[in-house]
């Protein structure tokens, strides 16, 4: 090719750019219009469903879903005339680019209209494509059928009863706090709470004998664990909670034992003046075995461990005592000259007011025999 024929060809292609560019433009807006002319159409199956008025999009399943006030209704079944369905088909049209997005996602059809109907007297709708909720922006240039064309959606009042809730209806799910709830402490959220549901589900509740709830142990700290309640086999009965109650118990510590020789004192101040002071303890001090939990537990590993093995034994004679009770006899009763009684463990000082009771007990009962001096 020879230059002059080479400049005649790079002046043809880049004569008038403007001009060129422009017939680009319009001829790709042509294009992007006569595209969107093309009508699309797809069938699609939707599984019909019952939902609540918080109804949220489905991410993975195609469905027809009608948004119910459940707290006044519950959805039985889907009527095709006399004919029991749980599913619809739908014909899609519109453009086709829109047909052709939709191929790649859940089609999720939603008709939210009921939940303001008067329910008192219904027990059934019927609903047809024109009630579809359709403000998507995806949905505004489609035409939506069913086929069925008209389905029936046959439901149940909600009906509602207190059940009084206490620790003999309630099946409790310790987890890992087996052996640790304080079952005296337990108290709940609601002492009656409500429940909703069919009334058929809602009578075979109140018939049920043994334990009607459960309680799953979850949640909680050192000194107490919360669980929430639910209803044994409430899905089956179509029963559950207006507003789930809880229930809260406190903790026994974990706590580790200890062996200690630990004083007695008697405490004989019940006696008459005559009589104090002449019953005594067989020995001054009781090998015995206590269980001790949260910083006295990590105080008594502490002294244990030291060295200087001194140190244990003066810490108990300051802080701890087996304090031994005598009662003031019965009038015309006589005390014998042995008594067998039982100990209790006392925290002394500052211990007091600061260690929790459950946190320091003896592991067993303490019997100490006091003798009364000649």
């Amino acid at each position: 090719m020879t230059d002059k024929r080479r400049k005649g060809l790079f002046g043809t292609l880049f004569a008038d750019p403007w001009r060129k560019a422009a017939a680009v433009l319009l001829a790709t807006g042509l294009w992007w219009f006569v595209n969107s002319r093309i009508e699309g159409v797809t069938t699609r199956k939707l599984a019909l469903v019952t939902v609540g008025a918080d109804v949220g999009p489905s991410l993975a399943v195609d469905r027809l879903a009608i948004a119910l006030p459940t707290d006044r209704v519950v959805g039985q079944r889907f009527l095709d005339g006399e004919r029991e369905v749980d599913s619809v088909m739908v014909v899609i049209r519109g453009p086709r680019f829109l047909i052709d997005d939709l191929q790649e996602r859940p089609i999720d059809l939603q008709i939210t209209r009921f939940l303001t109907l008067d329910w008192s007297t219904r027990a059934s709708v019927e609903f047809t494509s024109s009630d579809l909720r359709l403000d998507q922006l995806v949905m505004k240039d489609l035409h939506f059928e069913l086929q069925p064309s008209r389905i029936r959606l046959v439901v149940e009042n909600i009906v509602s009863r207190p059940f009084p809730l206490s620790l003999d209806a309630v099946e409790l799910i310790e987890g890992s706090f087996e052996g640790r709830l304080r079952r005296e402490t337990a108290e709940f959220t609601q002492e009656a709470p409500v429940v909703l549901g069919k009334a058929f589900g809602i009578d075979q509740l109140g018939k049920l004998a043994g334990k009607r709830f459960r309680a799953t142990m979850s949640s909680g700290n050192d000194r107490q664990v919360t669980g929430q309640i639910e209803i044994v086999g409430g899905a089956d009965l179509g029963v559950r909670f207006e507003t789930p109650p809880l229930l809260t118990m406190q903790l026994k510590p974990v706590t580790r034992t200890f062996d200690l020789e630990i004083p007695v004192v008697v405490d004989d101040q019940a006696l008459p003046p005559d009589l104090r002071g002449q019953w005594l303890p067989e020995t001054r001090s009781r090998p015995v075995r206590i269980r001790a939990g949260g910083d006295l537990r990590s105080r008594l590993v502490g002294l244990s461990e030291n060295i200087d093995k001194t140190q244990l034994p003066d810490w108990v004679a300051e802080n701890l005592r087996l304090h031994v009770h005598i009662q003031r006899p019965a009038p015309g009763a006589i005390l014998g000259p042995e008594l067998d009684l039982r100990a209790r463990l006392l925290l002394l000082g500052p211990l007091h007011a600061t260690v929790d009771r459950n946190e320091c007990l003896l592991d067993e009962p303490v019997v100490v025999k006091l003798r009364r001096q000649s």
